[in-house]
């Protein structure tokens, strides 16, 4: 189940499940060009993730712009954010498993979900800069979500500046409030971001936008 998160009355989050059966009754709603690019994936979680993310972005922008969901115009920036043009949203697409979220608001907006499993614990100190690392230690999370919970802070942020992980999650300055999920950060452009996430025992959420 995807963790409880606070969205701002200014975003449109959508999220799915990939079910074999369920989704593939909704495949339809795809374009030509996005069925060629899933055929073309050789890995089938991939193909199921893609699919996934394609039809939470198409039918929550449907709504939005009261079209047909395959009717709604979605293009890959060279920068390779997502963009609706004409739609004056910005958009956002993550997808961990069979799990998809997709977000779309007037301000930019950038969304990140992963699977909470094992890794490294030098995985965290790699991706903390070093005056971060006393507050990370000092967050009331358990130590198998700590992780996930910066990373998914750190790449929303990423994505909503639209550089994603070209530039060092190292560069990415974060202070959180685990009580009230929300925290605010600092890009490696000095750019401040709002951010609200969730947690639960298998998935970390977090939502990066520019603050009000």
């Amino acid at each position: 189940m995807l963790p409880e998160l606070s969205i701002p009355e200014d975003v449109h989050l959508r999220s799915l499940i990939y079910t074999d059966e369920g989704t593939q009754d909704r495949m339809q709603i795809l374009t030509d060009q996005e069925i060629n690019r899933r055929a073309g994936m050789r890995n089938e979680q991939r193909r199921r993730s893609f699919t996934a993310g394609r039809i939470a972005l198409r039918t929550m922008l449907a709504e939005q712009l009261d079209i047909n969901p395959v009717d709604v115009p979605i293009i890959v920036e060279p920068s390779g954010r997502l963009a609706c043009p004409g739609s004056g949203l910005h958009l956002s697409l993550a997808h961990s498993g069979d799990v998809a979220v997709a977000v779309a608001s007037p301000r930019l907006v950038g969304v990140d979900l992963e699977q909470v499993r094992p890794k490294p614990d030098a995985l965290l100190e790699y991706i903390l800069a070093d005056e971060e690392r006393e507050h990370v230690r000092s967050l009331n999370v358990p130590p198998n979500q700590k992780l996930f919970l910066c990373w998914t802070v750190k790449e929303a942020v990423l994505k909503a500046n639209g550089t994603g992980l070209r530039k060092s999650p190292r560069l990415v300055r974060l202070s959180l409030d685990v009580a009230h999920q929300r925290g605010s950060v600092r890009d490696p452009d000095n750019t401040d971001w709002s951010v609200t996430f969730g947690l639960s025992d298998d998935l970390a959420l977090s939502l990066a936008v520019l603050p009000a």
